[in-house]
Parts: C-alpha cells; structure tokens; sequence
C-alpha cells in the first residue's frame, strides 16, 4: 500500500488506496484504536501519524447506511504538553452499562494512552516517537492511560475548517486512577474496556523490562477508578504461540447453537519470523476471578499475511476491525489500512465472519472494487479464482479444494488455511486497491493481504479442475469497471452513450419510436 511519505512532508494519497476500506487521509494509519455504534451509526477511531516526525493522534470516521460508505470527521486526539504520542486503546459506549441514565445513551469514552520521555531533557526528542522505537520495546518512555469523554457522538459527524487540531467537543478527563496495591503493575498499554457482568473491565497489557509484557485484568465501578486483580491465568495454553503478547481484546457473544453466553478472548503475537508477521488467535471460555477457563482453544483468526491487531464494537451485531500491515516501513513509504467490518457469531464454540452489505458497497460506493463469491463442490479437484488487471497479469490467486483455501500474490508468496470436511463449501474473494480479503466455508475460515498496487484489479478469471464444481456464482464490480465492461471507459464513449441515450429519450417523448 505505497504513498509518498517522507521526514517532513505529508502523504500524498496513493491512487490505489483502497476505495471501501477505512484508511487515513493522510500519512501512515498505524492501528485500530476502537470502534462503537451509536444511534445506528458505525463510528471507528484509528490511530495515524500524519507526518514521520509528528506524534500519533486519534482520527475518527463513521458509516450511516452501510459499513464502507464513511465519511471523515475531525480528529478526536491529539499530543498536549510533553506528550509525544497518543497510542491506541478502545471506545465504549456508556450505553453498554444496563444502569446508564438516558440522557448519556450517545455517550462515548476513549481509553487511550500517551507516551512521554521518561528523563525531562528528551522531552523533544524525536528519537522517542513511535516509528523510530523498534516494535515490542519500550524505549526511554513512560505511558499513561487516560479518558476523555464525547458527551454526544451523534455531533461529531461534521468537519471543521481545520483539521489539524482535535475536535473541541471531545473533553479530555486526565490519567485513570489505578490502586495495585493488592498486584503492582508498571506501565499499562492497549486498554480493553468493556462492561462485563456487573462493572466495567479492562484487559491490558503490564510493560515489563524493555520487550515484555504480561496480560493484566482490571476493574471498575466509574471507569475513573481502577483496581488490578492480577495477571490474566490462561487454563489451556494448547496451540497458543510463544511469545510477547501484543492487543488483548474480550468481546462477550452467545453461542448459536446451545444459548449459552462465552467470552471470547483475542490475543496477537509476533509470527515465526519474529518481524514481518503477526498472529491473531482467539480463545472460547469462561472470565473468572483470577483465569480465564477455556473451552475451544487457541484458534487462529485470520490466516492471511497482514490482518493483525484487532478492536472489537460490543453491539447488538458485535463486529471486529483488524489492522492490514503489521510494521509500515516509513522509507518504504506505506499507508496502511483497516480491514473490512466484520459482523461476528459464535457457534459450537467457533467465530464466524460476515462482510454484510459489501456487493452493495462494491456497486454504489466504489469505482474499481470487485467481489467474487461461489457455492462450490471441491470433494475432489480445485477452484482457483485469480484477480487480474486490465492487461491480464494475476495480482493474487486464492484456491478452495477439499481440505484447504490458499492465497498466493504475484511474488509466489502462499498461506494457507485448513478446512474442515464438508460436502459443499462457499467462497468469497474481495479485492479493493491493495488489499485482498478471502472468507471460506461461510465464514469460518479467513485470509487477509496486501497485494501489489501497481495497477488496480479489473476482471476475475476462475478455473475447475479434477472434478470440482461451482453450483453458483456471482460477481459485482464497482462503477468504473462496470463501465468499462460496457466499453465505456474513455470519456468519448461515454460522451457517445449520453448524447444517444438523450435522443433516445426525445424520440421516445415526441412518439418517433415506440418505447418498447
């Protein structure tokens, strides 16, 4: 996802960012940082860094009619003072506690954290922001957790003339008050916060030394005053990877298939490699006291090369976002983005993901985003659906047979899923600019990528091989592209195609050709 991004100038949008896909308007998008839904409204935060030599701030976009339709709308956060950068945390809605009074029912809070130099004479360094820190260490940098409270959120949807300071109308409330007299913490980072039972929780992540950093739980009554009740105890640790944990995330769901309710907890660590890969997984369980009893263990949540750190909107649809890039290289010049919305269930025990209303979203909000989606047979043989540009060169190909979905990009580089066992077996490809989504076996299995950007995707081309079958398909294009299908792609042809219409339409009024 390349843009011009250098030391002192801003970004210059890329004409392949992706067109549905949350992204920032300028600069690098560097994590989710929450997301609510109030009065039917899906409101997302993320985390940026406008220019490599600024600190971090806090964007906020929402969605109205369909989950890709966003409109852009002042920053909420921004560093004061001393602080350097403002880290990403979560958003609740104060609607989720059963005991809020009406007039708070659009209500948000913004748990975040800022970093400071710990010694006074670095207060200016710009050696200690963010992105010249490696990731997973410390640095010679404190944080602090803090609130700041939007008395209606519904009022944040309008842009002011200057989009460099932070929306007044968001009340910063200062560092949260935490007693750890009873299991001392250091530094907290990426605060979870949910209402969970009967008061308010918050996961998060204890800094220990320079690289670790262990899963803490705390509670609260005002979301002001906090008490740690420990280290998080995992009771099965079966499939998990080894590692520093990074963005601990719990959403609450009940199971489909028996009613019962689960916790579902989401944890990233670094991949193999150590660098260039992240891993997200979640755990399907029971919060206690002082653990967290698993029931499905560790499962890997996306299976592709980029989805990482996730934040989650307890709603009445719960949804998940992820980051698409784990480690933007600034020389390298990188944008980054969100993943599409993802609508979440919970059965036997097992996530499943829905993109709802995305053909939608491809046909009225896009230009050049293209869905592909299939019903498919692979008991024997293969599918393979590959995305090309205009001049037919393949950008990624995603195959579907009887035990695995794989996506390979155009420089050979292949993950792969496995399937569970089923006799029929759905398939779903979304590219929008550099990003390629992948979701099998009616979402249950998902695959996230960066893909080249070069040029933008035009057209699908879908092989059967070794007996496969696709009992269905369907394919929706964006504006543009359908336009070019119709050989109206240059502004001559469409020029000819409105100036016929429009005789058309005199002839039919002044009765010279029958309508029919």
């Amino acid at each position: 996802m390349p843009t011009s991004f250098n030391s002192e100038n801003q970004a210059q949008p890329h004409k392949q960012r992706p067109e549905l896909h949350v992204t920032a308007e300028l600069g690098v998008l560097e994590a989710p940082a929450g997301a609510v839904v109030v009065d039917g409204n899906l409101h997302v935060f993320h985390q940026f860094r406008p220019r490599a030599h600024e600190g971090s701030r806090w964007a906020h976009q929402v969605a109205s009619e369909v989950p890709y339709d966003w409109d852009v709308c002042d920053d909420v956060l921004t560093p004061t003072d001393d602080e350097l950068d403002v880290l990403a945390g979560s958003a609740v809605a104060l609607s989720d506690d059963p005991n809020c009074p009406e007039e708070s029912r659009n209500s948000v809070e913004l748990f975040f954290v800022t970093s400071a130099a710990k010694n006074s004479e670095d207060k200016n360094s710009r050696a200690l922001l963010g992105n010249r820190i490696p990731h997973g260490e410390r640095g010679a940098r404190s944080f602090t957790v803090q609130r700041a409270l939007i008395p209606d959120l519904s009022e944040l949807e309008d842009v002011s003339d200057d989009p460099s300071q932070a929306d007044h109308r968001v009340e910063r409330l200062g560092p949260i008050s935490i007693d750890d007299s009873a299991y001392p913490v250091s530094d907290l980072v990426t605060p979870s916060v949910v209402w969970h039972r009967d008061s308010w929780l918050m996961i998060a992540l204890s800094l220990e030394g320079d690289t670790e950093a262990q899963i803490v739980k705390l509670r609260s009554q005002d979301r002001q005053n906090w008490t740690v009740k420990g280290a998080l105890k995992i009771s099965d640790h079966s499939g998990m990877p080894s590692g520093r944990p990074f963005a601990p995330r719990l959403i609450s769901l009940n199971d489909a298939s028996t009613g019962e309710p689960r916790d579902v907890l989401f944890i990233t660590y670094p991949g193999e490699d150590g660098e260039s890969h992240e891993v997200v997984g979640y755990l399907v369980g029971h919060l206690q006291d002082d653990h967290f009893e698993v029931t499905t263990p560790f499962t890997v949540f996306d299976y592709g090369h980029d989805y990482t750190r996730p934040r989650l909107a307890q709603a009445s649809e719960p949804l998940i976002f992820g980051l698409v890039g784990a480690h933007p290289d600034y020389e390298g010049q990188w944008a980054n983005c969100l993943s599409s919305p993802r609508f979440l269930s919970l059965v036997d025990g097992h996530l499943y993901q829905d993109i709802v209303g995305t053909p939608r979203a491809v046909k009225g909000y896009s230009d050049r985003a293209l869905i592909w989606t299939g019903q498919l047979d692979t008991t024997s043989g293969k599918v393979c659906v590959d995305a090309l540009d205009s001049d037919g060169h393949r950008l990624v190909r995603v195959s579907h047979d009887a035990t695995s979905v794989t996506l390979t990009r155009d420089d050979n580089d292949t993950v792969t899923a496995k399937l569970k066992e089923s006799d029929s077996s759905t398939l779903t490809v979304f590219v929008d600019g550099p990003v390629c989504e992948v979701f099998a076996d009616g979402g249950a299995t998902s695959l996230t990528s960066a893909i080249p950007a070069r040029v933008p995707v035009a057209d699908v081309d879908v092989t059967v091989t070794g007996g496969a079958k696709i009992i269905n398909s369907m394919v929706t294009v964006g504006q543009e592209l359908l336009r070019s299908r119709a050989g109206l792609d240059s502004p001559e042809e469409q020029e000819r195609f409105m100036a016929e219409a429009l005789v058309a339409d005199r002839e039919v009024a002044e009765g010279l050709i029958d309508e029919e």
